[in-house]
């Protein structure tokens, strides 16, 4: 097809050449002298306007490329600004973890303090390499780096004294306003280096203003050149336009071959408007125009579990009477008042339930400009506003967990406290017991919270001790799942029961040997219960603590009064034999 359209109009071309070449040989006989007079004042003006054009447009990119280096000095200056506001506040940085340091005496602000040198040294050098040029600002920002460095000394020692215990002496020496006298005339520096940056900003801010100015100027002459060069070509197609009709015949060639090339452009977009169609229904969104009385003139698809017959010609109250179609008329009616597009989600009860749609309005106007009705695009969003619901119910339900396990981790807080020799020995338990816990929330959070299995749980709380399992440790038990709640204090008392076997029991001696197994059977009157047993066997002797801990009272009364049940403890000489017996109806059979 494309080969025989383009042998059609080499063909109408050729008639078209022939006509031309006719016509213009008869107009050369006519008026050759004066032809050749015209043109050579035609050829002349343009020469002219192409020249005055030119000159135009390059004035417009000298004019540019002057703005474009105004506009790099301003980004310079403010990038200078910035690295000198932080170059300040690493120094304020770095003054706040001393302090935090000395009062709170917690050595975790000493980072905070490394991170602020090492952010001053950044700054610094950002700030010599943008203002390297500038001999102005040298001596101040010299004066800086001196005084930088200087001040971090200063830091430097009170920090030490802190570090060697007189921490009352380095924060006399800090109340008496050390460094303060350095640290204002680092702030005067900066604040000069600022004023200076803003004060080049505003220099650069005018050139760029008045090349702008330039700028439009050169753009006006080259506009006023290309219309000159408008008015020449008119006049030129004028004078040619005798020679048009001689070449109306070629012309109805091209006409019929327009009007064939329009029937085919015709097929064409008929086929268009078929995928516009398909597009927007795989897309889901439903588009209509509306009237100025808000009836539907035309909708792509139903809407509101109606076919699209039954919504043209009718206004949507009348095809859906629902309290929320009213904020709908309000919006569109906004639309078509003020003329500027609108957005919103509305909430509609139709046949075939309760839905949420997005709707997006934009005016229709003519050629005048006046608003003659509107366009709207309708999107089904109810998947969406569930899903916003259910997420706002997990975010809920995970504030609740969160509280509860702060609550748990203020707990173990309190008691490690309690009962170390040192900070040191503090750190090491409390971080094992988080640890402990963090392990039962990742088996929980893998199990979606539903549950965890008895066998995973105990083999969690035992991670330290795995290639022990099989050897010294045997885990004997039946698919069992556990609540959530129940998962937290199982799994504190394992690691208590570890780390005890660890330090004192049988898995702190090679010969050692520790049975866990559960099951669940029947106490004498007949009600299930689940047995939970940790034995130790083969290790040191066992004696009876004299003092009670937080972990013993972990293994004897919270986790028997979090799952009802009850603890038995044997200190065997030949092992520690620890027991929990609580109700079926705090597990789960898998």
């Amino acid at each position: 097809m494309s080969q025989t359209r383009a042998s059609e109009d080499d063909e109408s071309l050729a008639h078209y050449t022939h006509d031309a070449a006719e016509a213009q040989i008869t107009a050369t006989f006519e008026g050759y002298g004066a032809r050749i007079k015209r043109g050579r004042r035609a050829m002349v003006a343009v020469i002219a306007s192409f020249t005055l054009l030119a000159v135009a447009c390059l004035s417009a990119g000298v004019l540019a490329w002057r703005d474009l280096e105004a506009t790099e000095a301003i980004v310079d200056a403010r990038q200078a600004r910035r690295a000198g506001t932080l170059v300040r506040e690493a120094l304020l940085g770095a003054e706040s973890a001393q302090r935090g340091y000395l009062l709170m005496r917690d050595e975790a602000y000493l980072a905070n303090h490394e991170v602020a040198r090492e952010a001053f040294a950044r700054s610094m050098a950002e700030l010599r390499g943008r203002l390297a040029g500038d001999l102005s600002r040298a001596p101040l920002i010299a004066e800086i780096g001196r005084l930088g460095p200087e001040k971090f000394d200063e830091i430097d020692r009170t920090i030490a004294l802190g570090k060697a215990g007189k921490f009352d002496e380095a924060a006399a020496i800090v109340r008496a306003g050390a460094g303060n006298a350095s640290m204002d005339r680092i702030r005067r520096a900066v604040d000069e280096l600022t004023a200076g940056a803003n004060e080049e900003v505003t220099r650069a801010t005018l050139t760029q203003s008045r090349l702008n100015t330039l700028m439009i100027g050169a753009i006006l002459i080259a506009l006023i050149c290309v219309s000159g060069l408008g008015v020449l070509l008119l006049n030129d197609v004028r004078r040619h336009f005798g020679l048009l009709e001689t070449r109306e015949a070629s012309a109805r060639q091209l006409a019929e071959t327009l009007e064939r090339r329009v029937a085919e452009r015709t097929l064409e977009l008929a086929e268009v408007n078929q995928r516009f169609a398909a597009a927007l229904r795989a897309s889901g969104v439903t588009v209509m125009t509306l009237d100025r009385d808000l009836v539907c003139t035309w909708i792509s698809q139903g809407l509101f579990g109606q076919p699209a017959e039954a919504v043209i010609g009718r206004a949507q109250q009348e095809v859906i009477a629902d309290p929320g179609m009213t904020a709908v008329a309000n919006l569109e009616r906004g639309v078509i008042e003020t003329g500027e597009p609108a957005r919103g989600d509305f909430r509609v009860t139709h046949e075939s339930g309760e839905a949420w749609y997005d709707l997006t309005v934009h005016p229709l106007t003519d050629e005048r400009g006046v608003v003659t009705g509107i366009i709207a695009g309708v999107i089904d969003i109810t998947r969406y506003k569930e899903q916003e619901a259910r997420i706002r119910l997990l975010m809920r339900e995970l504030t609740h967990r969160s509280k509860n396990l702060l609550t748990v981790i203020q707990a173990i807080m309190r008691q490690t406290a309690a009962n170390s020799a040192s900070i040191a020995d503090f750190e090491n338990r409390f971080s094992a017991r988080l640890h402990s816990l963090a392990g039962s929330h990742d088996l929980l959070v893998r199990e979606d919270w539903q549950g965890a299995s008895m066998g995973e749980l105990v083999r969690s709380q035992l991670d330290h001790y795995s290639d022990r399992v099989g050897s010294q440790v045997e885990l004997v038990g039946e698919p069992l799942r556990i609540p959530p709640d129940a998962a937290q204090h199982i799994g504190m008392a394992m690691h208590e029961l570890a780390t005890n076997a660890a330090k004192y029991g049988a898995l702190s001696s090679p010969e050692g040997k520790v049975r866990v197994s559960w099951h669940v059977a029947p106490d004498p009157d007949g009600t299930p219960m689940c047995h939970l047993s940790w034995e130790e066997s083969g290790g040191p002797q066992v004696e009876r603590p004299s003092t009670r801990g937080f972990g013993r009272v972990v293994i004897e009364r919270t986790v028997a009064r979090a799952l009802h049940g009850d603890v038995r403890i044997e200190y065997a000489p030949s092992g520690l034999r620890w027991t929990l017996v609580f109700p079926e109806r705090r597990i789960a059979v898998t």
